[in-house]
Order: structure tokens, then sequence, then C-alpha cells
């Protein structure tokens, strides 16, 4: 009897575990204002970048065990210039992994980008160019700022991941646990 309590307890234990770090999709929509020219866009975000794109990375970002999984593509850009903002040489940017532009290594582009909680990122919203030619850029907005020093970030990128460890922490959580009372259960045979 006290063999059944031990595995029924076990298989409720797996099971509300299992429900409990399961999560359903989640859906969402996307809306963007009405945009202005680009200048009153620049006006709008912390500043705007010309830069090639050196590394694109995805990394799974979830509040707390439990909280809601996103994905996050950060792009490592080379700043050749940058508008309203002086920035350093090289900067990683956040995008919306599901709405943001489809950038491509060795690439040059324009981008708008805002600073949030420490976080440069690029709206879905915000328009983003490809160009191969800086001229094209400073005949809009004028020479702006070179890099305000030279640093080199790629090994920040390193630690980026879009695999998810917790259902394998938990899974390791529940073999331990259930290893524990198996071989509780085998003493208490070889005693008895």
């Amino acid at each position: 009897m006290e063999k059944l309590k031990h595995r029924l307890l076990t298989i409720i234990f797996l099971i509300t575990t299992i429900f409990y770090f399961s999560s359903g999709q989640d859906v969402n929509a996307l809306s963007c204002a009405e945009k202005g020219n680009l200048q009153e866009e620049l006006d709008v975000y912390t500043g705007a970048v010309y830069g090639e794109i050196k590394k694109i990375q995805v990394d799974l970002k979830q509040e707390g065990i439990t909280g809601t999984k996103e994905k996050v593509r950060y792009i490592l850009v080379e700043v050749e210039r940058s508008w309203k903002t002086e920035v350093d040489s090289q900067i990683i940017v956040a995008t919306d992994y599901t709405w943001g532009f489809n950038f491509k290594e060795g690439s040059k582009y324009f981008i708008f980008i805002s600073e949030m909680d420490g976080e440069l990122s690029s709206s879905p919203c915000s328009t983003t160019i490809e160009m191969n030619n800086l001229n094209q850029a400073t005949k809009q907005f004028g020479e702006g700022f070179g890099p305000k020093q030279q640093v080199n970030l790629e090994s920040k990128m390193w630690f980026m991941m879009e695999q998810d460890f917790d259902l394998y922490i938990v899974l390791a959580i529940i073999l331990v646990v259930s290893a524990v009372f198996i071989m509780r259960a085998r003493k208490k045979r070889k005693r008895g």
C-alpha cells in the first residue's frame, strides 16, 4: 500500500509539473501609426545609425521560470555614423523576432534606434533602409557623428541562446526525485 502511495504521488507530481511549465501559445498583433518623412521619424526615436551588420543572434527572453517566453533577435552593428546621439563603434540592437526587419550579415543599413532600460532597440514600425553608400544618409540628415570610441562587442553575443533550458532543468529534477524514490523503495525491500 505504501508503495502505491509513492507511485501515485510521483505520477501526480510529474503531471502537475508538466502542466505548470507548459505554456499555451500567445497570439500577438502589430499596429503601426502613420509615419511622416524620415526627418520627422528621427525626431520620434533616440537616434539613427548607419553601419554594417556583423552578427545576428536570437536570444530567448523569459520573466522568471514560468513567465512569458519571447524570442528577440539581436544584431551587432559596426557603426560608421550616427545621428541625434553618439554611439560606440559597435552596438547591439534588439529587434522584434516576429515582425522585425530581415537583416542580413555583411549588409549595410540605416536604422532608427531607441534606448529603453539601457538596451538599444529597433522598432518593427520604424523605417529601416538597406543602403550601400553613406552619402544617401548624409544628404538626408547631414554629417552626423563618428563613433565616440572603438569597442568590440562580439563576445557579448556568445551567451545569447535561442534554446530554452527550463524544460531540461525540470526534467533533471524529476529524474533525481524519481531516482531517490526508487532507491528508498529498494532499501525498504532489502530490509523487509
